[in-house]
This record gives structure tokens, C-alpha cells and sequence, in this order.
């Protein structure tokens, strides 16, 4: 677990807590349990290479963020700016591969929910 107390919160901004783990991500891609990978992108949309640990720490406090609104038999995407969840999309779609496309292929039509802060 993260050694950073924010990160571990529950009462804490996912996204800030998610900063706390990897300073440079703008979005976490949580694919299913059973296939044990997470990804982290940066802004310029390349994947930030982390150790496993922090990995998992990411995609927790996601999955418990949101618990109920995901299928988390599918991978999804948490955009930390805006702080919203989206299915990710299909490997035929814009986004899949952030690198290639230029794009985190954020759709309206693959939105799943938003988390915010939790003094709000």
C-alpha cells in the first residue's frame, strides 16, 4: 500500500489520491481482476511506467470509488481531470490505444460516473 495517508483514504479526492501515487497521470485504465494489469497514462498520452504496487493502489481506490456504478468484468477508464469513469473503449475505437490515436477516447456514450470531492 501506498506510504502516502491521502492515497490511502477513503474520505480523501481520488484524484488527488491517485496524484499521490503517480504525480503524472491523467488517466488510469483498470482492466478486469481476473487479468491483474492496471495502466497510467500521462498527458501526452503515453503510458507512465510505475511499479506494480502502486498499480493495484491506483486501481482500488478506483474500484471502491465505484463499487456500484462499474461492471468491473470490463476495463475502464478514470480520467483524473475530470474525475469521471468510462468504459473503455473497444480496441476498434478511438482512444483504445492513447498513444497511437492522440486521444483517451472519452465518449459520453461510455460514461459511467463522476466522483468529487468528498467535502462537496
Amino acid at each position: 500500500m501506498s506510504q502516502n495517508p491521502s492515497a490511502a483514504s477513503p474520505c480523501a479526492d481520488l484524484s488527488d489520491a491517485i496524484r499521490a501515487i503517480a504525480p503524472a497521470a491523467v488517466l488510469v485504465r483498470v482492466f478486469p481482476p481476473e487479468q491483474a494489469v492496471t495502466h497510467l497514462y500521462g498527458l501526452d498520452f503515453h503510458r507512465i511506467l510505475v511499479d506494480r504496487e502502486s498499480e493495484e493502489d491506483a486501481a482500488r481506490l478506483i474500484r471502491r470509488r465505484f463499487a456500484r456504478a462499474a461492471d468491473w468484468r470490463r476495463a475502464h477508464d478514470f480520467h483524473l481531470p475530470t474525475r469521471a469513469l468510462y468504459r473503455t473503449p473497444e480496441p476498434f475505437q478511438s482512444g483504445y490505444v492513447p498513444e497511437d490515436d492522440s486521444s483517451f477516447g472519452i465518449a459520453s456514450t461510455r460514461y459511467i460516473g463522476t466522483s468529487g470531492r468528498a467535502d462537496s
